[in-house]
């Protein structure tokens, strides 16, 4: 919920000096903007990548008992005296937490208006400026409920991409090799959601700053270069071009860890976007993948010529030292003589595999063992026929 109220600042210490008043009968303190906070500054263009920083959000003064609209707990001075300069370009700015708690948030802006929030995405609260005044800015992170947790105040702008240029000048589907050259990093691409269909090249440095919505299809108010990192389209600190499909909101959007980068679940939002990444080089498969043990949750492609001559165990997760291309067989992703592109999950040891017959291909049983693998869009082998007995010394180290 949003409120927005315009009493300005000289009327605000009117109202503050009345609550003072009232502190000799027994009142709270009330949200003083006249009081020191942490010292923050940030220009509109550096904003344009989001910036945090921490709070304990929470504090003994109940909202409910101000003169300020809005509920929940606060300190009496500001969180942050947050100084914001240099919007010539007239940018949106937007303030938000990320809790670990019921978050509110009250901010008194540079033109004196007073603004809450609470539950602008999920139990977070979420406060956007249009236009928004160079200034000073008094910031109050708080929680719904009277208890303190940790937080952090994310800062970010939109509108203009930075130095000026306009979305119509992004170059469409990459270079194409037709010598268009990649635009700067925008922040995000809240600018492009009118431009369904379309794809676009920006020069991006990979980095694990920036508040990130979704997995493979991100919310367009994401931050690109940590989502591109996300999505393997670039390194941690590496600088380079990403293309970028622009997609319709969706419903909902899940958040996952990968590559350093822990991105955050979403519901429903106004537009996206996904990486249009170069298809990977596939190798040829290993004999087995004991190498790859240390690589649990991770999937691989590899080629592999589909082989009924080699050691398995396992019916779908295999031990990791099974034949790739005999377990390949068994588990119907390949017949005896094919040659094709297998998707492999490593997993987890398992406590015992379970042999079975399947496509041709007898596996033995086996008991716990440290590392296994199965493949991605074939099922384990149903009901196990008798399985051959394992050999005393499968491979070494059994």
């Amino acid at each position: 919920m949003i409120h927005v109220f315009t009493p300005t600042r000289p009327r605000a210490v009117a109202a503050l000096a009345l609550i003072g008043s009232m502190s000799a009968s027994g009142a709270f303190a009330c949200p003083d903007w006249s009081l020191q906070g942490t010292p923050i500054a940030f220009g509109s263009e550096q904003l344009w990548v989001p910036q945090a920083v921490d709070v304990v959000a929470g504090g003994n003064v109940d909202l409910a008992t101000c003169p300020v609209e809005g509920y929940g707990w606060v300190i009496t001075q500001p969180d942050f005296d947050f100084t914001f300069s240099e919007n010539d370009a007239g940018r949106e700015l937007e303030l938000r937490v990320e809790g670990t708690c019921d978050t509110v948030l009250l901010v008194n802006d540079a033109s004196g208006t007073w603004h809450f929030n609470d539950d602008d995405r999920e139990l977070n609260p979420g406060i956007r400026i249009p236009n928004a005044p160079a200034g000073a800015y008094d910031i109050w992170v708080g929680t719904y409920a009277p208890q303190t947790c940790a937080a952090r105040l994310v800062l970010e702008t939109f509108g203009t991409p930075p130095g000026g240029g306009s979305q119509g000048g992004a170059s469409q589907g990459g270079d194409g090799g037709g010598g268009m050259q990649a635009m700067a990093d925008p922040g995000n691409l809240t600018d492009y959601r009118d431009r369904v269909g379309q794809s676009f090249t920006f020069t991006v440095t990979g980095t694990d700053r920036g508040s990130v919505w979704g997995s493979d299809i991100y919310t367009d108010d994401s931050a690109l270069a940590a989502a591109a990192v996300h999505a393997g389209a670039i390194g941690m600190g590496e600088t380079g071009p990403v293309t970028v499909t622009i997609l319709p909101g969706q419903q909902s959007y899940q958040g996952s860890p990968a590559n350093g980068v822990t991105t955050s679940d979403y519901g429903s939002w106004s537009g996206s976007y996904q990486f249009v990444l170069p298809e990977a080089a596939v190798e040829p498969a290993p004999a087995s993948l004991t190498d790859y043990r240390d690589r649990v949750g991770q999937t691989f492609r590899f080629s592999v010529t589909g082989s009924d001559r080699g050691s398995v165990w396992g019916s779908g997760p295999y031990t990791d030292d099974s034949a790739v291309a005999v377990a390949a067989v068994h588990a119907g992703a390949l017949a005896v003589g094919e040659t094709g592109v297998v998707e492999i999950r490593i997993v987890p040891g398992q406590q015992s595999y379970q042999g079975s017959s399947a496509n041709g291909v007898t596996t033995s049983n086996y008991g716990s063992w440290q590392g296994s693998y199965d493949f991605v869009g074939h099922e384990a082998a149903p009901a196990p026929a008798p399985a051959a007995e394992a050999p005393a010394a499968p491979s070494a180290g059994k």
